[in-house]
Order: structure tokens, then C-alpha cells, then sequence
């Protein structure tokens, strides 16, 4: 980047703006489909919208070839009536914990540091461009939290390794399911926005299941297939 009067470095930027700005971006990007959903044209949505709640399903390893293929009715509503994207492009390396990462922080690995699924705060080989004072990058959970105190957050996983890049003091709730189990983080993610109804709330539902049905038992394979319309039910 370029200016007559000051030069601005990539580093300085994202310092200075890049995670409070795609934080707050990623924020409104699924707060502003509560917006839309109830009849506000897109161009009359504010810059800062004022929505409840945002909740994040998040299907790990969907292929749009295999969404399409799959009976999935449920998704496919909900995706008529909220935000999504069928050309999205992952971040590289195209695996789990960079792609999620970079998904929670409004970063790609080479700001966050995070470029592989071995990744920990403790074995860091590349630095991330900032950190919180506990030494995390920070994520969408803490400028919600920081810019909104009052701002109720949850996290559910089944894949451990998941939760490593994300400060835990930012999440009011976390749930970790062990082999691929994840009917009850769905329960739990109701029932936490249910209790919550009254206060702004992000919440983070994840399932890998899908994503492993596909490396266990092939691409498009009947078996993945499955795993799609099990998560659509």
C-alpha cells in the first residue's frame, strides 16, 4: 500500500485495524442476516447492526458438490433465509484448524500464525502479528465481548484440537464432545441462547462429523452423503 504522506505496513495495519475491523465485520455479517430476514432492505442496513443473536452452524467439510447431491431440506431453508456463500474460497493449507481459525479472527494463517492442525499456544512456529496479554490472537469472541461486555458467547466442538487458538476467558460456555458425538451441543446451543433471549448472544456450533465421513469413507461416497442429511436432521 501506497500513500503520499505516511507509509502504512501490512503489519502495522493489521495491528492497528485488521482483527477489530473483520471482527466487528464477521459480527455484523451474521447479525445483519437477522436484519434481512425480517424485511430491512440490505442497503438500508446500518454499518453497526443491532441484532440479538447470531448463532454459526458449522458443518466441517461440506463439499457444495455434496451439499447439492445430499437431501438436505432443513439446510437449505435455512440458507434461503440467512447468510450464505456457495463460492467461498479456504484459506491455505487447506485444512481444519488454520480454515476455523482464520473464520473466528477475520485473518488468514499469516497474520494468526496458525498453519496446521498440530498447532498450540505452546508450540507456535510462527508468530502471530499480535496476541492478547494470554498470548492468543485475538478472535470475533473478544471484540464482541470487549465492544459489549453484556455480549453472551458459546462454544460447542467435537474436534479437541479445535479450541486451542481461542481465549476460553471470552466464552461464557464451551461443550466438548469426545467421538463425534453432537446431538447434545445442538441441545446445549438451544438451550443457551433460550436462557439468554434477553441479552445480545454469538454462538459457535461445530460438527466434524461430516468432515470425517468424508476422509474415512470417500468423497461423495454413500456414506458421507449420509453424514450430510444426519446433520440436516
Amino acid at each position: 500500500m501506497e500513500s503520499s504522506s505516511h507509509e502504512v505496513s501490512r503489519r502495522s495495519f493489521l495491528n492497528r485495524f485488521g482483527l477489530a475491523a473483520a471482527g466487528v465485520a464477521a459480527a455484523n455479517t451474521a447479525f445483519s442476516a437477522t436484519e434481512h430476514a425480517a424485511g430491512t432492505s440490505p442497503h438500508s442496513v446500518p454499518a453497526l447492526v443491532r441484532a440479538k443473536r447470531a448463532l454459526m452452524i458449522s458443518l466441517d467439510g461440506i463439499c457444495v458438490e455434496g451439499f447439492q447431491k445430499a437431501h438436505a431440506p432443513h439446510l437449505r431453508e435455512l440458507m434461503s433465509e440467512r447468510a450464505f456463500s456457495v463460492d467461498t474460497r479456504v484459506v491455505m493449507p487447506s485444512i481444519t484448524l488454520p480454515n476455523w481459525t482464520s473464520h473466528l479472527t477475520g485473518s488468514g494463517p499469516e497474520q494468526h500464525g496458525v498453519f496446521d492442525n498440530n498447532w498450540t499456544p505452546a508450540k507456535s512456529a510462527y508468530p502471530a502479528v499480535r496476541k492478547d496479554g494470554d498470548g492468543y490472537y485475538p478472535s470475533v469472541f473478544q471484540v464482541l465481548k470487549e465492544s459489549n461486555p453484556s455480549c453472551k458467547t458459546a462454544f460447542y466442538y467435537n474436534w479437541k484440537p479445535l479450541s486451542y487458538p481461542f481465549n476460553e476467558k471470552y466464552l461464557d460456555e464451551t461443550e466438548f464432545l469426545k467421538n463425534d458425538a453432537y446431538a447434545f451441543n445442538y441441545e446445549q446451543a438451544f438451550r443457551f441462547m433460550k436462557k439468554h433471549r434477553n441479552a445480545p448472544a454469538a454462538v459457535f456450533l461445530y460438527s466434524v462429523h461430516t468432515d470425517h465421513a468424508g476422509h474415512r469413507h470417500g468423497w461423495m461416497s454413500p456414506e458421507y452423503l449420509q453424514a450430510i442429511e444426519e446433520a440436516d436432521q
